[in-house]
């Protein structure tokens, strides 16, 4: 789940932010197959996969994703279990998160992911605790979105009970990622339900085909995985008097889970660990939307993240002899408006847009197709060919934006507008469209008008080649997927954009637009700080007495700590995908640019 920077006041980052902001919004030993299950009574040093990320200095606003490649050491014994799972149990609680880490999928393994070995860090840390019998499911992902990565493997214990653990895929999904949007309109979240009963139906597979009576069950999830767990979690206390074990004997760890379910049942053995800073995807999606989570909460780490909310200056764009030298350094875009708790805030966005239209029904039957569509492209690429689909989306030399702000200009400079540029860009049909959605008069029609010209900009795949005189990165198939849902995304999320417009005005006066979604874009690489892997480990860690467990290692990543890490390393690609549910919303406003794109071009 990474997000990258939304907004800088130079010319080529505010043409291709339209589009960046809607893709926006991983060797270990094999597993050794054991006669019998090994009992780990005493306390044993295990390690786990770990995360790094290195920043790329010709890209500073992204991270290098540099696979599961470090490794970090956590204290294991079986006598975690002897407590019954309602409680805090610190040490349980950390080495529960190294075994999600290890449950991430890493394409530097294989990819497709080989069935022989599904995933050697998982089953190697696995081998590490004493577990055999492992099985998996769903090792390469499908292509419906449907699918959830899972291994169960089981040991026994020397009270003669078996433990069996779940590891659903918490990394890398693919295209099981896309399940995320897939909301539904009523009941529990519907594409995190339905995977949720994928692991109910392989877990009781399990028990049957290898006979297990009497046992406890260990089940770890972290951000989509910890949102299906968290589920599972539900559905077997649910019904918990059809297996053969207590409450008291389910241990359910969800680190970072979005809420999932209907209903809120605070099952005492069920942990949601969250930081309180993860503002954008651990509340995702919002008890305004009917959402919660099943568990009793665990705060980690206080909500004491600040942010400064901004807005934007409408006079520099609306008033097209300043528009034209808006790219100057010396014109600010943007008013920093006060500097106030990350929650809060958070709280007043999500009450703002579900007041204003965008309920879990709109999004469900409206913006969902749309942007599915085009996660779906990204997704479906593995993490080296990602980054092609964005580069194409934002160059604005050889790319989508350059292909959009060139045929604006045309039209400017063909259209017969004015006498001078200041007189053609005031008539721009486009930019009048603009203006009016900047000052929250738009109305449908012109929304209409506007995506119309925007579908036309884009051009066909040939022109790509024909203009810049290589083909595009990305296929016809996919250039067109793009082409057609764009606009209709864009759709979707205009009233949200309008509305936010008038709410700027009526609050803080005609000059200034744009509170909510600018303020959400501007913070939205703090705002995921305390999503990030590499930033809750230590936590965790921190958190054990330094008395009971003095002699294990926090393992290096290059981010000294969780908030240093904000201006040090951005997120990586993986949850940019993720948080496009939650900051998708900040997008739109670059549409505003477009016209100013083409002034400026029209001027060099």
């Amino acid at each position: 789940m990474r997000v990258n920077h939304f907004f800088k006041t130079k010319h080529k980052q505010l043409t291709c932010i339209l589009f960046t902001g809607l893709i926006v919004i991983g060797s270990s030993s094999p597993f050794i197959h054991q006669a019998s299950a090994t009992s780990i009574p005493d306390e044993i040093t295990v390690t786990y996969p770990y995360y790094g990320f290195v920043e790329d200095p010709d890209h500073p606003w992204e991270t290098v994703f540099d696979a599961l490649d470090e490794t970090g050491t956590i204290n294991y014994s079986d006598t975690y279990f002897d407590e019954p799972s309602p409680g805090d149990h610190p040490k349980l609680r950390a080495v529960s998160y190294a075994l999600a880490l290890a449950g991430y999928e890493n394409q530097a393994d294989g990819y497709p992911f080989d069935p022989s070995t599904p995933n050697p860090k998982l089953y190697n840390l696995l081998n590490q605790l004493g577990f055999s019998d492992p099985e998996s499911w769903d090792v390469s992902s499908e292509a419906d979105g449907h699918s959830m990565g899972t291994t169960i493997a089981h040991k026994t214990l020397l009270s003669g009970q078996e433990l069996i653990v779940v590891a659903p895929r918490n990394y890398n999904y693919m295209t099981e990622w896309l399940s995320n949007f897939n909301v539904g309109t009523t009941g529990d979240h519907a594409g995190f339900s339905e995977s949720a009963n994928r692991i109910t139906e392989r877990f009781n597979q399990y028990i049957a085909a290898h006979n297990l009576s009497n046992y406890k069950t260990w089940a770890v999830g972290y951000s989509r995985g910890g949102a299906v767990i968290d589920l599972f979690g539900k559905a077997i206390n649910t019904n918990i008097t059809n297996y053969e074990m207590t409450p008291d004997d389910f241990y359910i760890y969800a680190f970072g889970a979005p809420r999932a379910s209907t209903v809120a049942t605070n099952y005492t053995n069920i942990h949601d660990v969250k930081d309180g800073n993860d503002l954008l995807l651990g509340y995702v999606f919002p008890e305004l939307w009917g959402f919660y989570n099943t568990g009793t909460y665990e705060e980690i780490h206080p909500a004491d993240l600040e942010i400064t909310t901004s807005m934007v200056s409408i006079a520099d764009l609306a008033d097209p002899a300043r528009a034209i030298n808006v790219f100057s350094d010396n014109v600010s875009l943007t008013e920093d408006v006060a500097t106030i708790n990350g929650r809060d805030f958070m709280d007043d966005w999500f009450q703002f847009v579900t007041d204003n239209g965008l309920t879990r029904d709109y999004f469900d039957t409206t913006a969902k197709a749309p942007l599915s569509a085009i996660m779906k492209i990204y997704q479906m690429r593995t993490i080296d060919r990602q980054s092609e689909l964005t580069d194409f989306i934002k160059d604005t030399d050889k790319g989508l934006a350059g292909m959009v702000a060139g045929n604006a200009l045309m039209d400017l400079m063909m259209g017969s507008y004015g006498s001078d540029i200041e007189e053609s860009l005031a008539n721009f049909p486009v930019y009048q469209d603009l203006v009016k959605i900047l000052k929250g008069t738009a109305t449908d029609a012109d929304v209409d008008e506007l995506l119309t010209k925007l579908t036309t900009y884009m051009g066909n795949y040939g022109d790509y080649e024909a203009m810049f005189g290589e083909a595009p990165s990305i296929t016809e198939d996919e250039f067109n997927v793009i082409k057609t849902n764009l606009p209709e995304l864009v759709r979707a999320l205009a009233p949200i954009l309008i509305a936010d417009a008038k709410y700027t005005q009526e609050t803080f006066g005609e000059d200034y637009t744009l509170y909510h979604t600018y303020s959400i874009g501007k913070n939205a690489e703090k705002l995921v700080i305390g999503h990030i892997p590499e930033s809750i480990m230590p936590i965790l860690k921190s958190l054990i007495p330094t008395d009971e467990e003095s002699d294990i290692k926090v393992p290096s990543t290059g981010i000294e700590t969780r908030l240093e890490s904000i201006g040090a390393s951005a997120p990586s690609a993986g949850v940019v995908g993720e948080t496009v549910i939650a900051s998708l919303f900040g997008t739109i406003l670059a549409i505003v640019f477009l016209g100013c794109t083409a002034s400026q071009r029209k001027s060099q």
